[in-house]
């Protein structure tokens, strides 16, 4: 069953538990889905949001590759999403009304061969999200760049992505 999250298709309290992943990115009012989930769930169940970037925070290195999370920034934000979501993540759930809210980062670690490595998806997705930019002329330079900076050992690249989770308030 598919539904619209601002106004989900299930009567009140029914759900133990609620979770979304990489979903409030691209939602235009977060909140109210945040508010939808908590009326699906019962008293004493929970809802988790378990992965939300924030490009805002986008580390890029070396140096010269930094340009790239600001640019990806810009271009989400310009398709209707909240790059920076993942920051807001705690306060959304608070606002949402759960209690016993937790949440943090999801942690990085990088081996040898996993820097050496490529995802070929990263430059396909750069290159959707910054089609049709001024910015979208420079990829391919900064794509050997990192190409570079791979055979180097020096790449780095991390998206901090946050969860949370929060419990619906029990009635009693």
């Amino acid at each position: 069953m598919t539904g619209d999250g601002l106004r989900l298709p299930f009567a009140s309290g029914v759900f133990g538990a609620c979770v979304c992943h990489f979903l409030l990115l691209w939602i235009a009012d977060p909140a109210q889905v945040l508010r939808e989930m908590r009326r699906v769930t019962a008293p004493g169940g929970w809802i988790a949001c378990l992965a939300e970037p924030d490009y805002g925070g986008r580390i890029d290195y070396p140096p010269e590759l930094t340009p790239l999370g600001q640019w990806q920034s810009e271009a989400l934000q310009g398709q209707g999403a909240h790059p920076e979501i993942g920051r807001a993540l705690l306060g959304l759930l608070h606002t949402a009304g759960l209690d016993a809210v937790e949440g943090g980062v999801l942690g990085a670690a990088w081996t040898s061969a996993q820097i050496a490595e490529s995802d070929p998806t990263e430059w396909e997705t750069l290159r959707l999200d910054l089609a049709g930019t001024s910015h979208a002329g420079h990829l391919e330079g900064l794509e050997q760049a990192e190409r570079r900076a791979r055979r180097q050992g020096s790449r780095v690249l991390y998206v901090p992505t946050f969860f949370a989770h929060g419990r619906v308030p029990r009635t009693d």
